[in-house]
């Protein structure tokens, strides 16, 4: 039997202003911007250590803001929510890969 751990939608009790704009948006931005920091410095074995740690938080974010979406007054924003968030959670996995590529010199770096 498959296991649809991600995919259960068992309401969460985190309010979605926290985990949309703390967790997934303050958080997300940080990591992302100290991994840039140390893009030049690092290896590439730590690079890429670093961009999957910030895929599985993107991941966590991402099931985080689908199981608490509807703990806010108007449904929209909870739907608004997941949408922005699968979203992001697209563009996070492909900018990290075209950065993990663009550091063992596959792609040219346009910087």
């Amino acid at each position: 039997m498959v296991t649809t751990w991600f995919l259960d939608e068992k309401p969460g009790h985190t309010p979605l202003w926290l985990a949309f704009w703390v967790y997934g948006v303050l958080v997300s931005h940080a990591l992302f911007g100290a991994i840039l920091l140390l893009y030049r410095d690092v290896g590439t074995p730590t690079l890429t250590a670093l961009l999957a740690g910030f895929v599985l938080y993107t991941a966590w974010i991402m099931r985080t803001v689908w199981c608490n979406a509807f703990n806010v007054g108007n449904p929209l924003y909870g739907h608004m929510a997941r949408a922005l968030t699968v979203v992001w959670s697209l563009n996070a996995v492909l900018v990290s890969l075209f950065l993990l590529l663009g550091h063992v010199g596959k792609v040219r770096l346009p910087i």
